[in-house]
């Protein structure tokens, strides 16, 4: 099951406070984007919109990113 929007993993993988080792290339580019995005601009409101893109990307993927999901419920 995907955290819902609230969840404080989707900041903290947007941050990198939160690691999130994957197999999954178009993750782990998203991933790097986004940081890169919140790094030019890390205001609190760009932290809520990156969040959101990371975990709209973990509901249109579910299927895909079955490790990943089961890595943020640890």
């Amino acid at each position: 099951m995907i955290p819902p929007a609230e969840h404080p993993c989707w900041k903290q993988l947007v941050t990198g406070a939160r690691e999130l080792r994957s197999n999954n290339l178009s993750f782990n580019m998203l991933l790097f984007t986004i940081r890169l995005r919140y790094k030019g601009d890390s205001s609190d409101e760009q932290l809520e919109e990156l969040g959101r893109h990371v975990r709209e990307f973990f509901v249109k993927f579910e299927s895909l990113l079955a490790a990943e999901l089961a890595a943020l419920e640890s």
